[in-house]
């Protein structure tokens, strides 16, 4: 391995050689066929999540499921029932072919006369997919997809904001249905380590936040998890680093991940920890999902419960002068609250209508301390008026923090589902150290916010323009386990820019369905959610980006997600056990943006 890593370094490509795909019809009915008896009979035709509303698919007639099409309507909002269909997607806009505008729309009359002539598209939902139960699945499709040139799609929940676990004309791989029962390993020693590294939950790949965090609660445990509860957390959350509102304290999902299981592209099915196939680990720990394999088990450290104080305040109809007295005492009290364990989430609302919200908690100080500490935030609640709100409260637990957070199993999480585009940076401790660069941030952050109501393309949309995750590792990295510093066994491979940052801020600008019809309107939209957070990335150079939640066309994808070195090691891993790049992703570990498998992509100018 040595030697590869140092031949990257030296090399000036940062791609893999071009992959010609070839279309699944080159696949003969026979060979599709053997191939479908070799998985086990889970080969399956995909189609659009609104597929059955349409009376014509692909320009075939088929007609329309008036009751199936109510129930796919209502539930459309719903995280947990869209992840249950493979054509489903927590953002819907990736479902379709954005450079095309064809797709399968909500926003179309689908029950009235009117609709006999709407074409729902296949867009660039997968149009075959296996629904992989096993390992021997899972090698059985990537053996294949290799053999005949396929473009495949690894996909799990359908939670991804940049479009990696779908494309137009490709063969899908679902893992979502990968859920043995929970287990509880106490005192777990790795596969290959010789002492314990902790107590541990094991899971699935398909498994999913509610159901991890109810079972760590019923055997009074904390986990480290995503702020929605339908995320797969062994699927493109923990191979894109994974934060959390517990991360100040406990770091990032790669810090807790204590084994992994994967099956490579090469076919390989390797178990990955601190004592074996350290590289596989490193990769699969921030390298992104969808290009070192196909991960299939995961065992997760969990920590004892503790009391839990979650300070919380609302903002409804914020001004704009309220918006900016609201991020200044947020940016002015950050170093202060991050030392002090604080984690949340802050997301201010569209100005003049819907509401901002504060949302933290911290399990470091008693309540009244935590309540001189929250003072700046409930004192402008106060002031406000009777119709903003702001308490400081202690709960026995971190899980009823976390409830009150993402709610049942069926809630939609916090960002919502429907078409949006999203950018994001990571603002470093030192943009908050100063008065200067206190006002210089708040302005920054002001005029994203302000800016984004001009262009505003879902005025219904519950989704806050601009939402801030105050989920950075900041105690944690401070005393960093030697064993996880860089070139050490348990070094993971997300940018350090986590390691000195505060917050996680991401643009988020929602657009309707019908928009999707529009490439020219579409386009517009990742144009202006990339540009308006060029002068956050000037203010914050070599910071870095969360490349789950980053700009889909990030200026410079190498430097923002992992640093050159990081990229360097992710590249020679990626030649070994993956030559012929049979799995990529858009701006993924030696992508070419010439490669065909982007073409739904929308074209952007990127400055």
């Amino acid at each position: 391995m040595l030697c590869l890593l140092l031949a990257a370094l030296f090399s000036a490509a940062n791609v893999l050689a071009h992959r010609p795909t070839a279309a699944l019809s080159s696949v003969s009915q026979a060979a599709w066929a053997a191939f479908n008896e070799s998985v086990n009979g889970h080969l399956y035709n995909g189609e659009p999540f609104l597929a059955p509303c349409y009376f014509q698919y692909d320009g075939q007639a088929q007609g329309s499921d008036v009751k199936e099409c109510t129930v796919l309507q209502n539930g459309r909002t719903n995280g947990r029932f869209t992840s249950d269909h493979f054509g489903g997607y927590r953002q819907s806009n990736w479902g379709a072919c954005q450079a095309t505008g064809k797709g399968c729309t909500f926003d179309v009359e689908l029950t009235g006369p009117e609709s006999s002539t709407e074409v729902c598209y296949q867009g660039s939902v997968s149009s075959k997919f296996v629904d992989a139960r096993s390992v021997e699945d899972i090698q059985a499709t990537l053996a294949f997809a290799e053999k005949n040139n396929l473009h495949l799609v690894i996909k799990n929940t359908g939670h991804d904001y940049t479009g990696r676990s779908s494309g137009a004309g490709s063969l899908g791989l679902w893992t979502h249905h990968i859920q043995p029962p929970l287990k509880l390993g106490q005192d777990f020693v790795p596969e290959a380590c010789t002492e314990a590294v902790g107590d541990a939950i094991t899971f699935g790949a398909g498994q999913q936040f509610s159901g991890i965090y109810e079972f760590a609660h019923q055997h009074n445990y904390r986990v480290v998890g995503g702020a929605s509860n339908t995320v797969g957390a062994a699927g493109g959350w923990i191979t894109g680093g994974g934060h959390s509102m517990l991360s100040n304290e406990l770091g990032l999902g790669v810090d807790n991940a204590l084994q992994l299981r994967a099956v490579l592209p090469n076919g390989t099915y390797v178990t990955a920890n601190r004592c074996l196939n350290q590289d596989i680990f490193y990769a699969l720990r921030g390298g992104g999902g969808g290009t070192f394999g196909v991960v299939t088990e995961m065992s997760m450290l969990v920590h004892p419960e503790k009391p839990t104080i979650l300070a919380l305040a609302t903002f409804p109809n914020i001004s704009f002068a309220t918006a900016s007295q609201f991020i200044s005492v947020a940016v002015a009290n950050a170093d202060k609250w991050a030392s002090e364990g604080w984690g949340g989430y802050i997301q201010l609302g569209p100005l003049g209508y819907g509401v901002s919200t504060f949302f933290m908690s911290t399990s470091l100080l008693n309540l009244s301390a935590a309540e001189a500490s929250m003072k700046p935030v409930t004192d402008l609640a106060s002031s406000l008026g009777t119709l903003a709100t702001g308490s400081v409260t202690l709960f026995d637990t971190y899980y009823h923090v976390i409830q009150a957070l993402i709610g049942d199993e069926s809630s939609s999480g916090l960002s919502g589902g429907g078409p949006m585009a999203v950018s994001s940076r990571i603002i470093p401790r030192r943009s908050f150290q100063g008065t200067t660069n206190q006002n210089k941030l708040t302005s920054i952050l002001t005029k994203i916010l302000t800016d984004s109501q001009s262009d505003y393309h879902s005025p219904t949309s519950p989704v806050a323009p601009l939402f801030i995750c105050v989920t950075a590792p900041t105690i944690y990295s401070q005393n960093l386990p030697e064993s996880d510093r860089p070139g050490r066994p348990g070094a993971s491979s997300v940018t350090i820019a986590w390691r000195t940052g505060l917050w996680h801020s991401v643009h988020i600008l929602p657009f309707a369905d019908s928009t999707i019809g529009h490439p020219n309107a579409v386009r517009d939209i990742f144009q202006a959610v990339h540009d308006r957070m060029n002068p956050l990335r000037h203010f914050t150079p070599h910071a870095g980006a969360y490349l789950n939640e980053a700009d889909t066309f990030e200026t410079d994808p190498i430097d923002s997600f992992w640093g050159k070195e990081n990229y360097a090691r992710l590249l020679a891993i990626k030649e070994e056990i993956d030559p012929t790049n049979l799995l990529t992703v858009h701006q993924g570990v030696g992508w070419e943006s010439s490669d065909t498998r982007y073409k739904c992509y929308p074209g952007l100018d990127i400055v």
